[in-house]
């Protein structure tokens, strides 16, 4: 499934065994046209963290992590 066309790459944005396929230049752009909360999620690629500004490419495969904290 294909969402957005706020970018200008190709790429695809896995989050748990959901593979979501996006048009965004950053992954805070991807998170965005998914509607997800970037504070709330690291982002990988070849599972390395990368930052939520990093320019992508098309063809670009990153994993969105979520992640918690509690008191």
């Amino acid at each position: 499934m294909t969402f957005g066309a706020r970018g200008s790459a190709m790429i695809t944005v896995m989050i748990d065994k959901d593979r979501k396929e996006v048009e965004a230049s950053s992954p805070l752009e991807a998170l965005e046209v998914l509607c997800l909360r970037p504070d709330s999620y690291l982002i990988l690629r070849k599972n390395v963290p990368i930052p939520i500004d990093e320019p992508l490419g098309d063809g670009d495969v990153i994993r969105a992590v979520r992640v918690a904290s509690g008191g």
